[in-house]
């Protein structure tokens, strides 16, 4: 029987000893913290392949509609294309832990991994799976950290008490006008919600400056701060996700969305396809495997941000609403399910920004 070691008890970490064990690994996770906390997402839970299904545990609501904001706010409903839920990520994560658990899976907490130990587990078992987060283990380990920080958006959230009830089961989003990228109201029911945003561009301007400024354009001065969250989101994959007997899985191997900052839905599959890898003997394939399903997307809504980001904001706002008037919901455009490119191609759209649409 193989024995596997896996760093990081987050969706990555915890999908990949759910799936390890049922396929009759020996799996030890080790997380750095307890289960469920230090938790730093918006928490999101988006199923852009319609892999995964919708979750057991933590389930808040299924989001019925994207509100997206250039000057003016749109409401797009989600469609039956958009699978996206909010969850609360703490309680899904326990959740998965006691899945795991049920399945004999060893769960160490308050174990983080320092360099020494990650050299031990190489030794000791038959393989990790680092999903570790960034920088991860393996790269701190290997000496080649740097590459996150050179490769990841930046984000800085709270979450907040107050009345949330105008965005009873959406979201909204809005573009930030001095930076690449954009900020969100994610609730969690009518009193909590995420609120954060999310950069892909170098600035030497403090994020939480521009958070408050955000704050109080939404109106929200008053409400309370309960969390403050924040990080950095890898949205480059390295060039090779498996390091000696470890394989990177998760926001280790870059699987963040560049496009609007999500990769738990990545995490999983990544998990998921490294667990297979290990049982069925095909570690030599685990990068391709892993590229064949996630590379076509992540490069897609990679493309289409650096369109949309860097688009005149008058155009873009023309976009939304000539988008709005086809009375359609956002799933059918694409460019929120894996086929960001794509939208790119739309007829429609190349009419109004032919130029920009030039390789």
């Amino acid at each position: 029987m193989k024995r596997i070691a896996i760093i990081g008890g987050g969706p990555a970490g915890l999908t990949a000893a759910i799936e390890g064990a049922k396929l009759g690994l020996e799996v030890e996770l080790f997380d750095q913290y307890k289960i469920g906390d230090h938790i730093r997402c918006a928490e999101g839970f988006f199923d852009t392949l319609d892999l995964l299904g919708e979750p057991k545990d933590g389930l808040r609501f299924k989001v019925d509609a994207l509100d997206f904001k250039v000057k003016t706010t749109y409401s797009f409903p989600t469609g039956e294309d958009i699978k996206l839920w909010m969850i609360d990520r703490q309680e899904w994560q326990i959740g998965l832990a006691k899945e795991a658990r049920e399945l004999g899976v060893q769960i160490h907490e308050n174990s983080p991994i320092s360099k020494d130990k990650f050299k031990e587990l190489s030794a000791n078992y038959d393989y990790i799976i680092d999903s570790s987060g960034a920088p991860s283990v393996t790269s701190k380990a290997h000496g080649w950290q740097s590459f996150y920080k050179e490769t990841s958006g930046l984000t800085a959230q709270y979450t907040m008490l107050g009345d949330f009830t105008k965005y009873k089961d959406k979201i909204f989003a809005a573009i930030l006008d001095r930076h690449k990228g954009y900020y969100w109201v994610f609730p969690k029911g009518d009193r909590e919600a995420n609120v954060g945003l999310i950069i892909f561009d170098d600035t030497t301007d403090n994020l939480w400056n521009v958070l408050e400024e955000i704050i109080e354009r939404e109106k929200l001065t008053s409400y309370e701060r309960t969390r403050k969250l924040g990080g950095i989101c890898p949205v480059i994959m390295p060039e090779n996700l498996v390091h000696g007997n470890s394989l990177l899985t998760g926001d280790a191997a870059g699987l963040v969305s560049a496009l609007h900052g999500g990769g738990i839905d990545n995490a999983c599959i990544s998990g998921k396809i490294a667990a297979e890898c290990i049982a069925n003997n095909e570690v030599d394939q685990y990068d391709s495997k892993v590229r064949k399903v996630l590379a076509n997307k992540l490069n897609g809504e990679k493309h289409f941000a650096n369109v949309a980001y860097g688009m005149n904001q008058t155009i873009l706002e023309g976009i939304f609403k000539m988008l709005h008037r086809s009375d359609k919901s956002i799933g059918e455009y694409g460019f929120l399910t894996g086929q960001a490119e794509n939208f790119l191609k739309l007829k429609a759209i190349r009419s109004v920004i032919p130029v920009l649409l030039k390789k």
